[in-house]
């Protein structure tokens, strides 16, 4: 039996695949740098360039504001070495006042600033420097309304300009969140999250491959031939294939664990308003999750036995990899762009019986406190992997473990004419 398990481990956990689930986990660590450092850099106070061709009060209020909220490489009246210098340092834009700025709001007119983009990336924390200008120039427009306000009328600019305040709070799963809007809950939510039903769906299609292609390759290398006409009993042969897919799962969720903590802590001081919001994870989450995880590809990992059985080689063994990857990636989607919570019934039904679910909403389900639902998910996937070890253990004692695709035929074949 030893044998046999570490044989079904070393075929499992070969180089390759350890290689991979390595690199997955310091994918883990480099997205995380990466994005701290990303969202850093966006977040600092961008450069600018200003271009005051118009030298009037209202210009200098706008100039004013600019400077005080934003890093100036450049102030005065030529567009041309503002524009190069702005490039040069790499700042966001270059902002002109013309020279009627003034002359146009003094008659009642409505003034126009030119702003030139120098924009350096699409990718997703690229707009936050522009949302920054922007809301400065807005606040240069606010400061420019008060100067008019307080010259034409004894009332208070601020309360002209501002006659209402609002107060944001927000009820979530349950829980009221004071002082933040819907869209900041999903933000800080969706900063932790998003990367995890990918990951996860990584790992379930390059374990269940893993267990497919050992399948397909013994058959075509006569190696489980040789395997059953041993002196060890067929249930021996699936309790070792079981335990060292239990092993492999281990290994892989243990990988995947260490590159997700350092991920998160990467991540922890951008997204410090979790704490703030009450969205935080214990050592019990944690927990939780691991064992989400490892149930999950237990589960996917001796449904892969059970679907390798019927490969009679190993081209054929690629192909049955198509349903397993197939659920996985509907699960990802799923999971990535709904709420559990939000979906009708016939929805909530399927997503939760595809088992590779359960893991990648976990992580979100635990933070707004719905144990139950994670606790529900764990009991079914412990229930499914002993429903499919009863059915690989039954199916190892038929000839289908052996001849696979070619059973039905061999029988269509042999029946008369």
């Amino acid at each position: 039996m030893y044998a046999l398990i570490k044989k079904e481990v070393k075929e499992l956990l070969s180089k390759s695949a350890l290689l991979f689930f390595a690199a997955i986990a310091l994918i883990f660590v480099f997205m995380g740098n990466m994005l701290s450092s990303s969202l850093e850099e966006s977040t600092a106070t961008p450069m600018v360039a200003i271009v005051d061709q118009d030298g009037t009060p209202f210009s200098a209020i706008m100039t004013l504001v600019l400077e005080t909220g934003s890093e100036v490489v450049y102030s005065g009246d030529d567009w041309e070495i503002g524009c190069e210098l702005a490039k040069e340092t790499g700042g966001v834009a270059v902002i002109t006042i013309p020279e009627n700025f003034g002359s146009l709001i003094d008659s009642g007119n409505q003034a126009q600033i030119n702003v030139l983009w120098l924009m350096q990336g699409a990718g997703m924390t690229g707009s936050i420097p522009t949302s920054s200008v922007e809301a400065l120039i807005q606040v240069g427009v606010q400061a420019i309304s008060a100067a008019l306000v307080a010259d034409y009328t004894p009332v208070d600019p601020g309360i002209v300009l501002s006659p209402v305040s609002y107060h944001y709070d927000t009820v979530f799963k349950g829980k009221t969140i004071h002082g933040v809007s819907p869209d900041m809950v999903a933000g800080v939510l969706s900063m932790r999250t998003m990367f995890i039903p990918v990951v996860i769906m990584m790992l379930i299609v390059m374990g269940s491959s893993s267990v497919i292609s050992s399948m397909g390759l013994e058959k075509e290398n006569r190696t489980l031939e040789t395997l059953l006409t041993l002196p060890v009993s067929r249930s021996n042969i699936i309790v070792s294939k079981i335990v060292g897919s239990a092993i492999a799962g281990i290994v892989m969720g243990a990988i995947y664990m260490v590159g997700l903590a350092s991920y998160f802590g990467s991540i922890t001081g951008i997204a410090g308003d979790l704490g703030d919001m009450g969205f935080t994870l214990n050592v019990l989450d944690y927990l939780l999750i691991a064992i989400s995880l490892f149930s999950s590809l237990l589960a996917a990992l001796c449904g892969s036995i059970i679907i390798g059985t019927f490969a009679s080689n190993y081209r054929s063994a690629q192909t049955l990899t198509y349903p397993i990857t197939g659920l996985a990636m509907l699960s990802m989607f799923m999971t990535m762009m709904l709420d559990f919570s939000t979906l009708s019934l016939p929805l909530q039904v399927i997503v939760f019986l595809i088992p590779f679910s359960h893991p990648m909403m976990a992580m979100k389900e635990l933070m707004v406190g719905n144990y139950l639902l994670v606790g529900i998910g764990i009991v079914y996937l412990i229930v499914l992997t002993v429903l499919l070890i009863a059915a690989a253990t039954r199916i190892f004692t038929t000839d289908r473990v052996v001849l696979g695709m070619s059973l039905k035929r061999k029988k269509n074949s042999s029946a008369p004419a």
